[in-house]
Parts: C-alpha cells; sequence; structure tokens
C-alpha cells in the first residue's frame, strides 16, 4: 500500500540520517530557535567532554567561551527577529569549550532546516587542534629552514621584472638583489622565450587555473644550470598584479563544498558538508552513492564511483583484490584505528587515505579522508628535526620575545661541544653559547649581536662545562615572522679548534719554508765567505809566527767565525726536514757521552751531574744523533744558567702515556729558574735569554721530539731551578716533523 512504503521509506531514511550521525568523526548538534540542544552524536560528546544527556535540553552557549557565551542569545533573537544571517550557511573558524573549561578552535558550519511550524539548526564541528598544532610547527621549523634552502620569486604579471627573491634564491642563482630586480624569469630560463613564456602562464592569466606546476631549468649567473619544481600563481604585491613562484611543494588545503541532495534535504547536507568524502553503501543493490569530496581526493567524480566492484577496480587499479579482502577483513574487526590505504587517481597520482566503515543492517557508511598533505608534512617534519638532531653543529632555538631570550631547543651536538645536557640548557640564557662562566667582553658582545636583530659570526675561546678549552665559532641568525618581527634567535656553534691548529702549523710551516728558502740562498755565498775568511786567516797566521800579539787577535777572529758558522747551521737545522734514522739506543748512555762531550764548558766548574733512573729499561727507538742534539741544548742552557755550585739531576721513570709505553727524561737544575712571562716562549724559535745565541735551540728540540712522536715541555714553576720534562715512546712512533 501507498502509506505503508512511505512509512517504510521514512524509517529507512531515518535509519540512514542516525547511521551517518552516529558513525561521523565531527560533532553534530541540533537546537531549536531559543538555542536550546535538542539532539547531538557520539563525536560531540567526544569532543566537548559531556555526555548527550548532559547537554540535551541546555543552553548551546554551555559549550562556548566568553564573550561568545553571553553574545549567542542576542544573535539568536536578532535573527528570529530580522532573519540577518552572520554564520548560517558560511563555514567559519570558531572557539569552543568543554565541560574541563578548557579552549579549542573549531570549524563551525551552521544549517537551518523547518520541520512542520517550526525552525531548526544543526552545527557541525570540527576539531582544529590538531591541525594548529601541526600548521605551528610546521611553521616554526619552516621559517628556520627556509631563509637557506627555499628560493621564491615574485615578478610583475605586466613587465615581469622580479619584484622580490628571497635570500636562499639569491645565494643560488648568484645575483644581488638589485641584480635580480632588472631580470625577468625568462633570464634565468634558458629554454623559454618571453612568447613561450607568456604561453606558458595563459591558464593561470586567463583564470583558468589558479596554480600552475611544472618542471624547467634555471641559469645561474656563472652559467651553470640546475633543475627546479616550480609551482606558479597569480597574486598582488605591493598594490600590483603579480606572479609568485616556488620550488616547495605547498598544497592547497580545500574544505568540502556540496550541494544540497535533492531527495533527503538533511540527510543530503550531511553527507555534502562533512569534510571527508562521504559514501552510503547498499549491499542489497550494490550501489555506492558518494558526496562530491570524493572528485578532490580521486579525480574522480561521484557518478563514475556508483557500483562497488567499480570503486575497487578504480581506486585501486591491479590491487584491487588485496584491498577488497583487507576491507572485508576490517569489516569483522570493527576496529577504532582507520584503515589507511594508498590509492590511484584519475590522474595516475598516489594519494593515502584514511578509510572508516559504520555498518547498520545491509548498509554502510564510508568516510574517506586524505592525509596524503598531513603525512607529507608530518614527514618533513621528522626529517627537519632528525636533520638538526644528527647536524655535527651544535644549534640552539632562543624565544626572543621573551627577555633574557630563553633557550627552547638544543641538538645533542650542543651537549657534547658545551657539556651541557638539553635539560640543563631549556631555560637558560643564550650566554651558555660562551661556555661556562663567559667574561663580560664575550657576554657584552653576544648581547650586541642578538640585539642589532642581524645575522653575526665570530669566534671566541670557551671553557666546557667538564673543563677543557675550546675555540668555539659562533654564527647567529634571527627568524622573523610574516610581519617582519624577529621571533626567535637561531645560533650555531662549532668547535674548530683543530681548525685554528691547522692553520697555525700552516703558518708554522710557511714560516718555515720562507726561513729554509732564505738559509738555502744564503748557504752558497756565506760557506764561500766563510773558507775564503779562514784561507787568508791560516796563510795571515803563517806570517805572524815570531807576533804573539797579533796571533792571538787571528785566534779571536777564527773563534768568531766558528760562532758564525755555528749560528748558521742552526737555522739551517731549524728550517730544514727532519728525517729520522731510528734505531734502539739507551738514553743514559747518550746522555752521559752528551756530558762527556761538553767537557770544556764544566770542566774546571763546581758542577755535578746527578742520575736517578728507576724505569725497567732506557732503551727507545730514536735517532740517537737527534736525541744527542736535544740533550746537548738542555745541557748548555743549564751550564749557562747556573751559578757554582751547579747541579743537574736527570730523573729518568717509566710512564704508560695514553696506552703508550713511554720514558719520561726530567732535567733539573738548581739555577734561578724560568719567571712566568718567559715561560710560554721557552719553545717559540729565535726568543732566547742569553746575550748570545740564534734563540733556536729549545725550538729545534720541539721538533726533534715531536718528530718522534714525544713530547717536551716545561715542569711545574719554581724558584728553586728549572725543569724539562723530555717524554719519548719506547717504540717507533712517528709524530709531525
Amino acid at each position: 500500500m501507498p502509506g505503508q512504503e512511505t512509512s517504510k521509506q521514512s524509517i529507512d531514511d531515518a535509519g540512514r540520517l542516525r547511521a551517518v550521525l552516529d558513525g561521523a568523526v565531527d560533532g553534530v548538534i541540533t537546537i531549536d530557535e531559543r538555542g536550546i540542544i535538542e539532539a547531538a552524536n557520539p563525536a560531540a560528546e567526544k569532543l566537548f567532554g559531556y555526555t548527550i544527556a548532559e547537554m540535551v535540553g541546555r543552553s548551546v552557549n554551555m559549550l562556548m567561551p566568553s564573550p561568545y557565551r553571553e553574545e549567542h542569545d542576542g544573535y539568536m533573537a536578532n535573527y528570529c527577529r530580522t532573519g540577518e544571517r552572520r554564520i548560517i550557511g558560511i563555514g567559519r573558524e570558531a572557539e569552543g569549550q568543554r565541560k574541563d573549561g578548557s579552549r579549542f578552535p573549531l570549524y563551525l558550519a551552521v544549517s537551518e532546516a523547518s520541520l512542520g511550524h517550526r525552525r531548526v539548526f544543526t552545527a557541525f564541528l570540527h576539531d582544529l587542534t590538531h591541525l594548529r598544532r601541526v600548521e605551528e610547527k610546521a611553521t616554526q621549523l619552516g621559517r628556520i629552514l627556509e631563509e637557506s634552502l627555499n628560493e621564491i620569486f615574485i615578478f610583475d604579471a605586466k613587465t615581469f621584472r622580479f619584484l622580490f627573491v628571497n635570500r636562499g634564491a639569491l645565494a643560488n642563482i648568484g645575483y644581488s638583489a638589485e641584480g635580480m630586480s632588472r631580470l625577468t624569469p625568462v633570464d634565468i630560463k634558458p629554454e623559454f622565450t618571453l612568447t613561450q613564456f607568456r604561453a606558458l602562464l595563459d591558464p593561470v592569466t586567463s583564470g583558468r587555473k589558479s596554480v600552475l606546476q611544472y618542471e624547467t631549468v634555471h641559469e645561474r649567473r656563472d652559467g651553470t644550470l640546475y633543475n627546479v619544481d616550480v609551482r606558479l600563481q597569480k597574486t598582488e604585491w605591493e598594490q600590483r598584479e603579480a606572479f609568485v613562484a616556488t620550488i616547495i611543494d605547498v598544497t592547497e588545503h580545500k574544505r568540502a563544498k556540496a550541494e544540497l541532495a535533492r531527495r533527503d534535504i538533511e540527510l543530503e547536507f550531511m553527507v555534502e558538508h562533512l569534510p571527508a568524502a562521504v559514501a552510503y553503501v547498499d549491499f542489497n543493490a550494490g550501489n555506492v552513492r558518494f558526496n562530491q569530496v570524493i572528485k578532490e581526493i580521486t579525480g574522480y567524480a561521484a557518478s563514475e564511483l556508483t557500483r562497488l566492484d567499480e570503486c575497487f577496480a578504480r581506486l585501486f587499479g591491479d590491487q584491487a583484490a588485496g584491498v577488497r579482502a583487507q576491507y572485508e577483513e576490517y569489516q569483522k574487526t570493527a576496529a577504532d584505528e582507520p584503515l589507511r590505504l594508498q590509492i590511484c587517481r584519475k590522474d595516475g597520482a598516489e594519494s593515502v587515505v584514511e578509510f572508516r566503515i559504520y555498518r547498520y543492517d545491509d548498509h554502510e557508511i564510508w568516510l574517506v579522508d586524505d592525509v596524503t598533505t598531513r603525512d607529507r608534512q608530518e614527514t618533513e617534519l621528522r626529517i627537519r628535526e632528525r636533520a638538526i638532531q644528527e647536524a655535527n653543529e651544535g644549534i640552539l632555538i632562543a624565544d626572543a620575545t621573551i627577555e633574557g631570550h630563553p633557550i627552547i631547543f638544543a641538538n645533542r651536538a650542543f651537549e657534547v661541544l658545551s657539556g651541557y645536557s638539553v635539560d640543563e640548557s631549556i631555560g637558560r640564557g643564550c650566554e651558555l653559547l660562551c661556555g661556562t662562566d663567559p667574561d663580560e667582553e664575550s657576554r657584552e658582545k653576544l648581547r650586541t649581536a642578538i640585539a642589532s636583530q642581524e645575522d653575526f659570526r665570530w669566534t671566541v675561546q670557551c671553557v666546557r662545562k667538564d673543563g677543557p678549552v675550546f675555540w668555539n665559532e659562533i654564527s647567529i641568525a634571527p627568524v622573523r615572522s610574516a610581519d617582519g618581527n624577529v621571533t626567535h634567535i637561531v645560533a650555531v656553534m662549532e668547535d674548530v679548534s683543530d681548525r685554528r691548529q691547522a692553520q697555525q702549523m700552516l703558518l708554522q710551516s710557511e714560516r718555515l719554508a720562507a726561513i729554509g728558502q732564505m738559509v738555502t740562498g744564503l748557504a752558497h755565498e756565506s760557506r764561500n765567505a766563510l773558507q775564503r775568511a779562514q784561507a787568508c786567516l791560516d796563510m795571515l797566521s803563517l806570517d805572524l809566527e815570531d807576533q804573539p800579539e797579533q796571533l792571538e787577535l787571528t785566534e779571536k777572529t777564527r773563534r768568531a767565525l766558528q760562532d758564525l758558522y755555528r749560528h748558521y747551521e742552526e737555522v739551517r737545522n731549524y728550517a730544514a726536514p727532519i728525517n729520522l734514522e731510528r734505531r734502539p739506543a739507551d738514553l743514559a748512555k747518550l746522555w752521559r757521552s752528551t756530558w762527556a762531550n761538553l767537557e770544556e764548558y764544566h770542566c774546571g766548574r763546581n758542577f755535578q751531574l746527578v742520575e736517578s733512573v728507576t724505569a725497567s729499561t732506557a732503551v727507545c727507538s730514536i735517532d740517537d744523533h737527534r736525541i744527542e742534539q736535544v740533550f746537548r741544548n738542555i745541557m748548555e742552557n743549564t751550564l749557562a744558567a747556573c751559578p757554582d755550585p751547579g747541579c743537574l739531576k736527570i730523573t729518568c721513570t717509566a710512564l704508560d702515556d695514553g696506552g703508550c709505553e713511554s720514558v719520561r727524561i726530567a732535567f733539573k737544575d738548581n739555577g734561578p729558574g724560568i719567571d712566568a712571562e718567559a715561560a710560554p716562549m721557552v719553545f717559540q724559535p729565535f726568543f732566547t735569554t742569553k746575550q748570545k745565541g740564534t734563540g733556536l735551540g729549545m725550538a729545534i728540540a720541539k721538533r726533534i721530539i715531536d718528530a718522534h712522536g714525544g713530547r717536551i715541555e716545561l715542569g711545574a714553576p719554581s724558584p728553586a731551578g728549572a725543569e724539562i720534562i723530555v717524554v719519548l715512546p719506547v717504540n717507533s712512533q712517528d709524530g709531525s716533523p
């Protein structure tokens, strides 16, 4: 009978509507003209923290924070009286308040329907909390990295001349900002003429497309080429029409817009206005009915996806059978988590969707949400965070909006470089970049750099938390918001101690090379001149055999020439490369023979040599001629510095030097010692406290010991005498010549 069929149809429609409401992931609330809640779905319970029973019968303003709560009743009364709409039929972002008092952002869409003699309003509420967090985090990290990685070009829509080019693009393209202002995109796109480029832009210029994406080649100022993926759209820049092009993949978010359904106004409104694609599935007939959002996600119109088998075949292609089995298994579990599936769009591109099903009787409601962009954003965030964490340089981010610029982020490399853990660093000021207890000059320099809000770099000597001193190269860059205000400070620190040491060694090598070249140039002429002078003295001595006083003068001249020759040899030895001929040698025998060879210096003096050997072996693999030269320099300095009665004590002990079996030889005299001012320069070339000499003896000694892989250093300062300590590895170990 017609009446029974109508009743059955109404029941069926009501069941469908109830299934949609109960299965919807977004909150749905129905209110009357007074603003009293008449119905709510389970998603609204979860959204606000109230049960449906707690909401029904109460004013909807219970779900609003101030001042919206106080304004709502007046708005409802005004609408009922005047019919003036503010949000009905127009979606907008708003703010809600949960049962616990917390506030959260949401997207609100309100529809109006007439039920008999009265009007009801249905509100659709989508929680934007997660989206806001993702957007905020993406914005923060995006701004940090965009400065140096992304290329953004803005050019005039008529003249095509560049109006703005960001710093990353300038750095890569090789032009200055002023230079770019005289160019057009055609100047950096060798594959395009101006006519071809206008034709490329025509879909955007004519309005047929809002966004144009294509691949092309850019040419740098130096002529080199590089490939780019350009996204281009029309915009307005400084009150003129322009185009903005960027190489980053920016996917536009579009909110669902659908038309009212012809058959059932309320059901059609629900289906068409949910932010996800929605399908109603009738298993008895095998039919599927999608809303229009499905086209945005898949590229297929709803009219192309009307059969169940057709949906799987088109969306999953060759994988349709496997996905169908996965879907049927998911039906049995009724899992709360969505089923993640990869679909093939009509244009051949692939997207990731979250698929939820809600079944009743022989029908199902499908909710299909495109999460491709969200997945990509979250992946990009993870990659950026991982890149920052894995960087070798220490990286800090400080909040520039708070007094003192407290640190809000520190990576693992900063922990290693500074000695401070992340937990110890968070909340402290940026002076932590300068190490433990920095001096006031470093503090002031850092404060000035931050206050200037410009990029800044300098190198300062710092002390780690655990004590070691290192050279720290600090770079500071501000991060600006869209309105140009500095919101954060990004600081990078790098230990450049090895680099500075290498630079100093290179400088020393260059100095030695220069000395070597000079000495080599002098060698030929000097030796000939000394030989001629020596020959003349020998001939003169024969003529003056019967004149003792004159012979004494010639002898003094001969000794002066010998001193000159010895000084020349010292300079030559310092500048020349040290090539070692190693063999086992007894150090005790070596210093004893060296002392014996210096008899002319200590003969007739009240001076003694005292030995103390406790090492199990004093035999090392060394170049005995070179080590004898070191011992001789030390002993000559001792004999020159100590008055009678003098004493040189040599102590030889075994030493485990960082896992290397070594011998430690300490030369301790009873002279006046070495004062604090002279101590740092003892091993510097051309430094001497004696009236005679070149000042190269101890510098040569250091080069020889370094070449053996050992070290030579001063002992603890003492007014009771000077101490020189030599450490040599027992076995062969090459050092730096």
